[in-house]
């Protein structure tokens, strides 16, 4: 009762849209459940995802859940996920995409997963790496490990905003290290962030994980820009 009670004064709110949740909702109402802009998940078919890697790496797949627009829905989401200590709704996020891709199978190969990391001086202001979030929803729902320790952060790159690919890639190229290459060898690595603009964070990523020994990459954002 005092439960109910204290629900009806501080209602928890949908995360995207900011209406009270239903006792029977968590993080997002059914309403936008339905309506946010969602990323069709098909094997072997040439995407706009999928087009930003094409002829600069060697790679599996490259998919993302969410369409992020400015102003939108999915764009709230990502900002309490990433700025506002929301990593209870990253996991919850990360669940909802893995369930999506495990029916889609075209990641059954996939032998593990990393996130892209933060710098140790941004970790520690943040809190939490919010691509780890997302990718520990998503490993909860795909049975698949992840490598939280396998890639390092080892310097801050300048502000990105306003670079082309090009640019963000040269700014990018050295920021990565891989710490335990042991664990990746032989591997089908998915590499996982929040956010996918350029492709220039992945491909740098990508980059160090295959000269580390993995065999073969694979790119998921929780939300990509088109």
């Amino acid at each position: 009762m005092f439960k109910t009670f204290l629900q009806l004064l501080y209602p928890k709110l949908c995360f995207a849209c900011q209406e009270p949740l239903f006792s029977s909702e968590e993080f997002i109402c059914t309403t936008c459940r339905i309506e946010l802009s969602r990323i069709k998940l098909v094997e072997n078919t040439p995407n706009w995802v999928r087009a930003k890697f094409d002829g600069l790496i060697d790679f599996e797949h490259a998919n993302a859940f969410f369409h992020f627009m400015p102003g939108s829905r999915v764009q709230q989401l990502m900002h309490q996920i990433k700025y506002k200590g929301a990593s209870d709704l990253g996991i919850f996020l990360g669940v909802w995409a893995g369930s999506a891709l495990k029916k889609s199978h075209f990641y059954d190969e996939v032998t593990c997963l990393v996130a892209i990391p933060l710098h140790p001086k941004r970790l520690q202001e943040r809190g939490y790496n919010q691509a780890e979030v997302i990718a520990k929803g998503l490993a909860n729902a795909l049975s698949i490990p992840l490598y939280t320790q396998v890639l390092k952060r080892i310097s801050q790159s300048n502000s990105l905003i306003g670079l082309n690919r090009a640019a963000r890639y040269e700014e990018l190229e050295n920021v990565f290290e891989v710490t335990d290459a042991a664990k990746i060898r032989g591997s089908h690595v998915l590499i996982i962030d929040d956010t996918l603009t350029t492709g220039a964070t992945f491909l740098a990523a990508a980059q160090k994980i295959r000269a580390a020994g993995a065999t073969k990459v694979s790119f998921f954002a929780l939300a990509a820009l088109k």
